[in-house]
């Protein structure tokens, strides 16, 4: 009996290292997803002269989810007539939406302040706005790309020898 929970406790320790791997990934898929969404949103405003409500359902049409649900959740709340603004209607949509995702807080808000900049503008302004952001969100990609083999193998060592530190420690 001893043995089965010091082997399962340890197989959760290498759970966990995997985990957490598979988690630096998914963040980078993440972002990736971001900058696709940036391209779509600017080739609707800029190429197709979609108005605003529009642009983010047809992007969203591209997307899965839950950035599908975001994007065509924004363009509906665009469409009411409550009187809710860009700001509020992001800040309300990325809290649903985009809780469970790999992003960080930091990156939350700065998406939100690129959605802000979009009906601030015409269209070669909100063109800059999102050129902008989409090359923020390469350089943050670049970034985490670099080291990521190495981040990810670490992560697993780690989850292995904890596991394996944890059942010599206890047997």
């Amino acid at each position: 009996m001893r043995l089965a929970v010091l082997l399962a406790a340890s197989l959760a320790c290498v759970g966990i290292g995997f985990a957490k791997s598979a988690a630096l990934s998914a963040h980078v898929k993440d972002l990736e997803t971001l900058q696709k969404i940036i391209q779509y949103l600017r080739g609707e405003i800029v190429t197709a002269a979609s108005p605003l409500p529009d642009a983010f359902w047809e992007t969203g049409r591209r997307m899965r989810d839950p950035y599908r649900d975001f994007l065509q959740d924004i363009s509906e709340d665009m469409r009411r007539p409550d009187g809710k603004t860009l700001p509020a209607i992001l800040e309300e949509n990325t809290a649903v939406h985009l809780a469970d995702t790999r992003l960080t807080k930091e990156e939350k808000e700065e998406l939100q302040e690129a959605g802000c900049s979009l009906g601030t503008g015409d269209r070669a302004m909100q063109k800059a706005n999102l050129d902008g952001y989409e090359a923020r969100l390469v350089q943050r990609i670049a970034e985490l790309q670099k080291g990521l083999p190495e981040r990810k193998r670490l992560c697993q060592s780690l989850g292995i020898m904890g596991g394996l530190f944890l059942f010599l420690i206890l047997v």
